[in-house]
């Protein structure tokens, strides 16, 4: 089983076996190509942007071996982010950053509040846009439920600041969401929960 959490550093080892969840929990028929991004340098000019609002995330707490970069292609276009953490000789799954463009515009910024210790979260910022998404019951459920704060990894338990947002940009509408691994199997397995991205990101395009 794959439970996101390794005996080893080396990218030639964990690269093929975080592309293998990926690919299993989207039934995709081939190998999804991915690209590697230096913890340390953050060379990459397109990861870099991922990369430094996944460290404010953890407020630099986690030493980040590197961060797995995939380009999604079915069935929306999307980037997902995959940062791994140095957990002594071995690592860890910690942030996962999904980003894909909208259809539809937005006035303004939104974004989930933090999590509440009773009831579930709504959307703030644009008032329209967030009237609209706040009416969807299984839509707030949802969003709720997949922007993790909390969760383990390696019997580590993790932590991040939630992120859930839609931004206006030149070019278009961005969703953007961080969340982290999903324990499964009594922690035998995790989870990156893709598809259940897409089926946000469809809801969230729909409603608004």
């Amino acid at each position: 089983m794959n439970n996101l959490a390794y005996t080893s550093h080396k990218i030639e080892v964990i690269g093929p076996k975080v592309e293998e969840k990926i690919r299993e929990e989207l039934g995709a028929p081939a190998p999804l190509p991915y690209q590697v991004e230096d913890g340390n340098a953050g060379e990459m000019s397109a990861g870099k942007f991922f990369s430094d609002i996944a460290g404010g995330l953890l407020g630099g707490k986690a030493d980040v071996l590197f961060n797995l970069h995939f380009d999604l292609t079915h069935p929306r276009p999307t980037h997902l982010q995959v940062s791994m953490n140095r957990q002594g000789v071995g690592s860890h799954a910690g942030v996962l950053l999904y980003s894909t463009w909208l259809s539809k515009p937005v006035a303004g910024e939104v974004w989930l509040e933090d999590p509440k210790t009773f009831g579930k979260s709504k959307f703030k910022g644009d008032p329209a846009a967030s009237e609209r998404l706040n009416a969807n019951g299984d839509l707030i459920k949802r969003a709720n439920n997949f922007a993790r704060t909390e969760s383990q990894s390696g019997g580590l338990n993790l932590k991040i600041k939630r992120l859930c947002k839609i931004m206006p940009q030149q070019n278009g509408t961005m969703l953007l969401i961080a969340t982290l691994p999903r324990p499964t199997k009594m922690g035998f397995s995790a989870a990156v929960d893709a598809a259940e991205f897409f089926d946000i990101a469809s809801m969230i395009e729909a409603t608004l």
